[in-house]
């Protein structure tokens, strides 16, 4: 099988209508490249490698890009750290202009392709590492920029990085044995810092007004000003949704809601007259990636409407901004519901709250005292929440 049959293409988002492009390599492997290229070359079979030689990436302080610049932005593929980036993207695209491509993953290529914010986007989280090292390796930016800390996210700001590119964020460093240094200045430092949900994080770090996590975002790539909104894509749906939205699935255990009292939480709703509607990934893929999902039968059969894997993402925003109300946990649901005007409970680990919650008017924050978790917060004060909200 060749590269080629493999390939997942960057796509080239099209926003005259006229249907998506997308790039695809030349036939002749990397010949292109080392023909563009001074540095050795070292040959291996029938395959030609670059060796990169006195490469000159860069720590970006702020500086002003060339005219025109070619932006890289690396995020997680969970829906809220592409929700988060959207702020990130707007002031890059503000400040900067040129062309902004996108490195999340297939689990937001939906909302990644739709985006308006994007020039390009592919899908750097669920393709096979080989086919993405190669295709990275024959793209160049003047800036890139990582706000996600995985291994594979450093090396792949490290493999876009060229010739005098500018790198924010965390980076595989020149010579591929350890971590970029960052910059030692108030930026750095804050790149290092573990306590990000820390209450006295705006006090550490005057660069910043609150803690919430778009701001820190933004603030580290090196941009002032007032942090926009959340823009995410949306797509109207046909007929009735349910008048509450529920997701009770989450990437990891502490986050979860028992059950139990989702189910009561769905009968006191029901005794009111209130529709309940499950969201979330089809039952195939739920349990793939989140936790909780292997519950959700029984909140099913308690009466809930499943309309699990029945919208493609543009079309759950479409969805929430139909419902009267929205309860969920600290999931990408909720980030969701926050770009709409739609009331939203959000159920929060403590502490948390304070770097994850959008600072937005729809949003009602629960959480449970310090030394508690999630499961401990009370299905009255949920539902009371709820019902105020309806």
């Amino acid at each position: 099988m060749s590269f080629k049959d493999n390939f997942v293409p960057l796509v080239d988002h099209d926003t005259t209508g006229a249907g998506a492009s997308t790039v695809e390599p030349k036939e002749e492997g990397h010949a292109e490249i080392i023909a563009d290229c001074t540095d050795s070359v070292a040959v291996c079979g029938s395959s030609a490698r670059l060796i990169r030689q006195n490469w000159q990436v860069r720590r970006y302080g702020g500086e002003t890009l060339a005219k025109s610049p070619r932006i890289a932005l690396i995020t997680n593929d969970n829906l809220g750290n592409f929700a988060v980036a959207t702020p990130l993207m707007q002031m890059l695209r503000t400040r900067h202009g040129g062309s902004l491509h996108y490195f999340g993953g297939t689990r937001v290529a939906e909302l990644a392709k739709a985006s308006e914010l994007l020039t390009a986007s592919y899908p750097l989280h669920g393709t096979d590492p080989r086919t993405t090292a190669y295709y990275l390796s024959d793209q160049t930016y003047d800036l890139v920029v990582n706000v996600e800390q995985t291994p594979w996210a450093k090396a792949a700001a490290s493999i876009l990085a060229g010739q005098d590119t500018f790198v924010c964020g965390p980076c595989i460093g020149p010579d591929g044995r350890g971590d970029m240094a960052f910059p030692e200045d108030e930026r750095g430092a804050l790149w290092v810092d573990p306590e990000w949900a820390s209450p006295t994080l705006t006090n550490t770090y005057p660069i910043l007004d609150s803690g919430w996590i778009a701001e820190i975002f933004c603030r580290l790539a090196y941009l002032d000003g007032p942090i926009p909104a959340y823009r995410i894509p949306i797509e109207p749906v046909a007929g009735d949704v349910p008048e509450v939205l529920v997701a009770t699935a989450a990437s990891l255990p502490d986050k979860l809601w028992p059950v139990d009292k989702w189910i009561e939480l769905a009968k006191r709703l029901a005794a009111r007259g209130s529709s309940v509607g499950l969201l979330g990934a089809k039952p195939a893929d739920q349990g793939r990636y989140w936790r909780g999902a292997d519950q959700e039968s029984r909140l099913i059969n308690s009466g809930v409407h499943d309309l699990r894997g029945h919208f493609t993402l543009p079309q759950v925003v479409g969805a929430i901004s139909k419902a009267k109300l929205v309860v969920t946990l600290d999931n990408g649901i909720l980030h969701l519901a926050c770009s709409t005007r739609t009331p939203t409970v959000g159920l929060f680990r403590e502490g948390i709250h304070r770097l994850w919650a959008p600072p937005v008017r729809n949003l009602s924050v629960l959480h449970p005292m310090a030394g508690d978790s999630v499961c401990s917060i009370d299905v009255d004060l949920v539902a009371e929440c709820a019902e105020k909200l309806l």
